[in-house]
């Protein structure tokens, strides 16, 4: 299994990106991806990394579909992977209706919307798009996109390399697995659909530290439609409900979930949590890096680089 890892989802000074990308360079981590929370681009932020690294791989996870046409990503991308040496991976998504709301972006539907625009974004790269009159000579790359249904893993088989949930167990996991599966039978494309998991992290000797810093840390998503509705499927149904109801969810958010769904507490704890996943049949980890206490960027990605090691 390839454990990837992400810089912060808020975002960090581009210090920080460099010191980040440096520090996975010299671990056994297989890509540095970038989230992508305006006003900070996942592609500019990927293309940065790409020029303070060698071997590790560089990309997004995710860009937000609904920020740049399809041929400004295509473009963009394809001047990483070129720039890169052939190490780009491009992760695409729709984020989240309050994101785009505030944005005044329509989202029509998701799931078409993911569909048009992957299609599109493959059209620039292999030259086939007839939108386009100059063709570029770039290596072809893979495109992951971001999903969390059924629905959605079956839309990955369909037109992705890989699909990028988060927030989800092991058990919900079998099901996105199969219906990748499902998804791929009708698909033009030959390999298998790689599938990782996003895992956040609260690393720390101190596991109760740890596990309160989880609840803190995982409360706002909890208040995301999304995530919402699958930690519904996962089984949470009732602490979804009473977050519905008023409670906050940093106070109804339970040890189990938190520790379900992220790594939390001591290295050898989450080195436990990561051979879970992988026997679970996740071909890529991707962590996503939180504090515990008052901990910077730099910190917590060494925290992370001895989970990896």
């Amino acid at each position: 299994m390839d454990i990837s890892v992400t810089t912060p989802v808020f975002g960090c000074p581009v210090d920080d990106l460099v010191g980040i990308a440096r520090l996975a360079e010299d671990s056994s981590t297989h890509a540095i991806l970038s989230p992508e929370v305006p006003p900070y681009s996942s592609l500019a932020n990927a293309h940065l990394m790409s020029n303070h690294t060698k071997e590790t791989k560089v990309g997004t996870w995710i860009s937000n579909i609904y920020l740049r046409h399809s041929v400004i990503c295509a473009a963009e991308a394809m001047t990483i992977q070129e720039a890169s040496g052939g190490r780009m991976l491009l992760g695409l998504g729709v984020s989240h209706a309050p994101v785009n709301v505030a944005l005044g972006i329509d989202m029509g539907d998701p799931i078409e919307s993911m569909r048009t625009y992957v299609n599109e974004v493959r059209s620039h790269l292999d030259g086939s798009s007839q939108r386009t009159r100059l063709k570029r000579q770039v290596d072809p790359f893979p495109i992951y996109i971001a999903g969390l249904t059924e629905k959605t893993a079956e839309l990955a088989g369909e037109i992705a390399d890989g699909l990028m949930p988060y927030l989800v167990t092991p058990g919900h996991l079998q099901k996105l697995i199969e219906s990748g599966k499902k998804g791929r039978e009708s698909s033009s494309i030959e390999s298998n659909l790689i599938m990782t998991i996003g895992l956040a992290s609260f690393i720390s000797e101190d596991l109760d530290l740890a596990l309160a810093s989880a609840k803190k840390g995982l409360a706002g998503y909890c208040m995301l439609p999304f995530y919402q509705r699958v930690l519904t499927l996962c089984g949470y149904g009732e602490i979804i409900d009473r977050i519905k109801g008023g409670e906050k969810p940093g106070d109804v958010l339970t040890d189990e979930l938190v520790s379900e769904v992220a790594l939390v507490g001591p290295t050898s704890r989450c080195k436990e949590t990561l051979s879970k996943w992988e026997e679970a049949g996740v071909d890529m980890t991707i962590i996503t890096p939180s504090p515990v206490g008052k901990q910077t960027p730099l910190e917590i990605m060494e925290s992370i680089v001895q989970v990896v090691g």
